[in-house]
């Protein structure tokens, strides 16, 4: 009997090592947290797409991805591929700005990794828009040459007025004429523009050498 009890208790001592050398420090660890890129570059243009890549540093338990933009709800999901990387692309909207991007490794356990933020920025099509207005009556101009300086670039109103300008990031000032008559002028103070869109209305004046 006593025998038995020593052979029971020597299989205890063997059985407990053998257990935890199974399941290895890795597994009871969250999952690493994730890498956020943009392979395509990290801006694109209001109503287009961009390219997101989720990384999960080589761990490879990792199995999915969840992520959010604009808010860190985290209500989209993603597979990993084998290596523990995936790959999105999606819709930027016609927010203008920079959007915060927010996600977390998922691991085959259902175990979430820390959260990571990344960041990319979405660009006007016109970052520069207005109308062009007769100052002696409030009308819009039809007809009215806006001049963009100093990049030298040039718009001619339609029926409503309207102008429009895409540029780089930059300080720039208005100058419109229009043929008449009468002769109409008028220009702006100088003002910076940057990725944000931007709406100024230009007032032109009757031209005193008319």
């Amino acid at each position: 009997m006593a025998a038995s009890l020593a052979l029971a208790a020597g299989s205890m001592l063997v059985a407990s090592p053998a257990s935890a050398a199974v399941r290895g420090p890795s597994e009871t660890k969250a999952p690493v947290q994730p890498a956020i890129s943009f392979p395509d570059g990290d801006s694109a243009g209001e109503g287009g797409q961009i390219a997101i890549r989720f990384d999960a540093n080589g761990d490879t338990r990792v199995t999915r991805f969840r992520y959010s933009v604009g808010d860190t709800n985290l209500g989209s999901e993603v597979l990993a591929a084998s290596d523990g990387t995936a790959n999105v692309t999606i819709d930027v909207g016609s927010v203008t700005g920079q959007r915060p991007v927010y996600a977390v490794a998922v691991d085959r356990r259902g175990r979430l990794s820390p959260m990571t933020q990344g960041s990319f920025t979405v660009s006007a099509i016109w970052n520069l828009e207005g109308q062009a207005l007769d100052m002696t009556t409030w009308l819009p101009l039809e007809g009215a040459t806006i001049r963009l300086e100093p990049a030298g670039i040039e718009f001619v109103t339609g029926p409503d007025g309207a102008f429009r300008f895409a540029v780089d990031p930059g300080l720039y000032n208005l100058v419109g004429t229009y043929a008449g008559p009468p002769s109409l002028y008028g220009s702006s103070q100088q003002f910076e523009l940057d990725h944000q869109k931007w709406h100024f209305d230009l007032y032109l004046y009757p031209d005193s050498g008319s």
